[in-house]
């Protein structure tokens, strides 16, 4: 079969249609802060979009992790290191589901004894507002 000009017309039209809708939906998805001594760690902890960002995009978002891990509870994650530049070292570690999805996210500064979870403060500011995260 040979194609003609109109054919390739359209080949090429639906092309850049398909490419377009795919960009159009993955700028319209919600990415996190950076892990970075920048950002607070409670706003990445409130704004991190748990269950929505697969390994692929976490990875092209935060880069490759410092080292893979799995947790007491089966679950992949990923370590990132942070902070050490300034002194302030911290610790991120994004847990996966079964699936692949970043279902938690954990946060610890190595100078205090508490650690923090996505998870936790999500449903915390959601029950109860007014309570703190310490």
């Amino acid at each position: 079969m040979r194609i003609t000009g109109i054919n390739k017309f359209i080949s090429i039209v639906t092309l850049i249609v398909i490419s377009g809708s795919a960009f159009a939906v993955q700028m319209k998805k919600q990415m996190p802060p950076e892990f970075s001594f920048k950002h607070d760690p409670k706003k990445v902890l409130r704004e991190y979009p748990l269950g929505l960002i697969n390994k692929q995009e976490a990875f092209a978002h935060h880069g490759g992790p410092v080292r893979k891990m799995t947790l007491p509870n089966g679950n992949s994650s990923w370590l990132y290191s942070t902070g050490e530049e300034v002194g302030i070292p911290e610790l991120y570690i994004l847990q996966f589901s079964n699936d692949g999805k970043v279902i938690d996210v954990m946060h610890k500064n190595i100078h205090y004894k508490n650690g923090h979870s996505a998870l936790q403060y999500q449903f915390l500011q959601r029950v109860a507002p007014e309570l703190r995260m310490t």
